[in-house]
């Protein structure tokens, strides 16, 4: 969505959701395939490349 929002000049809503997203990390800096909503726990397993890749696509696009 940050990227999405970027590309169409939407910049501020772009940084909300790249901060939304980077915050949602777990305390080992990484990204969970699932969240539960109730427990706001992450769950399942820890991708290493599709998830991190876009979010450093995303934060070298919005530090243009």
């Amino acid at each position: 969505m940050a990227l999405a929002g970027h590309q169409q000049g939407r910049t501020v809503e772009a940084y909300r959701w790249f901060e939304r997203n980077r915050g949602a990390c777990g305390a080992s800096g990484l990204h969970a395939e699932e969240f539960d909503i109730a427990q706001r726990q992450l769950r399942g397993n820890l991708p290493q490349a599709f998830v991190h890749a876009l979010l450093l696509e995303a934060a070298a696009r919005l530090g243009e």
